[in-house]
């Protein structure tokens, strides 16, 4: 089976050689490649491994909402980022100061991938009201009915807010959402739960939001309990790659 991984980050000392070979030991076609607040993986080291590996990773900008402008989403553009990656905005992520930013993406052809749900206590550690409640997936449904060119990817399928995100991803052409991180069993539970009511195959994306040592881990898991839920082959092959693949295919080259 094909597979795209449309969530990873690696820690520096794990090395882009790591994860190469990861890759290419698990059929992994693609990555999305996401960067993030210092002193995590940012920009500049994304890029560097995107120019190193152009076919196998899709590059994701960490932009922050709150310092960053549209100059800076040229730039991103411009040194051939993919998409951009969103995450612990000071404000709800529907503020419609942030409206100029999307505008900018959405007139790029480039998708988002925002965190939402739960977010570690280490993310952006200097800055003050930082919280889990203003990356709700409620949001993402004001920004997609807004901008419906724009395509919207929801992290983690909101955790702990996996219903609402279901529902948001149901009634919006333009938003899906990923099964990353550590929150499989309950991100599980609400598929059993909403498959095909309020949320639907051709809306999911497989995503690890891993390391390379753990990758393989979560392709092992979501083998194994997406067909306990009933899902076909088919299926399948629409969450591991082909979902990710018709995303990335409309990127302007």
């Amino acid at each position: 089976m094909k597979i795209i991984d449309a969530h990873i980050h690696f820690p520096l000392r794990d090395g882009l050689k790591s994860l190469v070979e990861t890759c290419e030991k698990n059929g992994i076609e693609q990555c999305f490649l996401c960067a993030l607040p210092e002193p995590r993986l940012g920009n500049e080291a994304v890029k560097k491994a995107i120019d190193e590996y152009p076919d196998l990773l899709k590059g994701f900008a960490y932009l922050d909402l709150d310092k960053d402008n549209t100059e800076t989403i040229e730039k991103m553009y411009s040194d051939g980022f993919s998409g951009i990656k969103l995450i612990a905005p000071l404000k709800p992520y529907d503020w419609e100061g942030y409206f100029p930013l999307y505008e900018k993406i959405e007139e790029k052809g480039m998708p988002i991938l925002f965190h939402t749900g739960i977010v570690a206590r280490g993310t952006k550690p200097s800055e003050k009201g930082v919280t889990s409640s203003n990356m709700r997936p409620i949001y993402l449904e004001t920004i997609a009915r807004r901008f419906q060119n724009l395509t919207l990817i929801g992290a983690h399928l909101g955790h702990p807010w996996c219903e609402e995100a279901a529902v948001v991803s149901f009634h919006n052409p333009n938003v899906y959402f990923d099964i990353s991180g550590g929150h499989t069993f309950y991100i599980a539970q609400t598929l059993w739960r909403r498959l095909n009511y309020d949320i639907k195959t051709s809306k999911i994306l497989f995503g690890s939001d891993s390391t390379p040592g753990n990758m393989q881990r979560y392709i092992h898991f979501w083998q194994t309990v997406l067909p306990q839920l009933g899902l076909t082959e088919r299926d399948l092959e629409a969450i591991f790659y082909e979902n990710a693949f018709r995303i990335i295919s409309k990127i302007p080259k």
